[in-house]
């Protein structure tokens, strides 16, 4: 039972993410989002980034629901940005993309039951993980990469 209300609160959290990258792209001038950083990219490119892994995390979930233990995909975040296709979005289109998938996984998470939750899939690095580890794994992705969006765009700005 408590690993269900952890899963649903995370699931809550998702929703927030969602909430949150629109706080920020809504609060700044799109100059900002488009300026590249010394050390890597922009803003605007890491919430094109958050909008790729977000494709990825759902073809996993989907995954998990259409088969028996199915294997998994690995990536790696920074092999997406090296891929770049996104680095032409505005983060108003960045954003655009990122919500359009994050919804399309929140309802499918909102139709799942507590046995869907539990449903397996076989990861190459991670092993063997429920829908519900995804979900957390999903959630402490959008921390990190919201995180790094924050550090990137309040570069000299207390307090964002």
């Amino acid at each position: 039972m408590s690993d269900l209300l952890e899963c649903l609160l995370q699931i809550k959290g998702l929703r927030e993410t969602a909430e949150r990258a629109t706080a920020l792209v809504h609060d700044l001038d799109a100059d900002r989002w488009g300026r590249a950083t010394p050390e890597g990219p922009s803003a605007a490119e890491l919430l094109g980034q958050l909008a790729e892994i977000e494709s990825l995390y759902g073809a996993s979930l989907r995954l998990m629901l259409a088969a028996p233990r199915p294997g998994l995909p690995a990536f790696d975040a920074q092999s997406l940005l090296a891929l770049g296709r996104y680095r032409r979005w505005d983060a108003g289109e960045a954003l655009e993309r990122f919500l359009a998938r994050r919804r399309d996984n929140l309802e499918l998470l909102d139709r799942c039951s507590a046995d869907d939750l539990s449903r397996v899939g076989v990861h190459p690095i991670r092993r063997e993980m429920t829908i519900a580890d995804l979900v957390a794994l999903m959630l402490a992705s959008d921390v990190d990469r919201l995180g790094e969006i924050r550090r990137v765009l309040g570069a000299g700005r207390p307090g964002l």
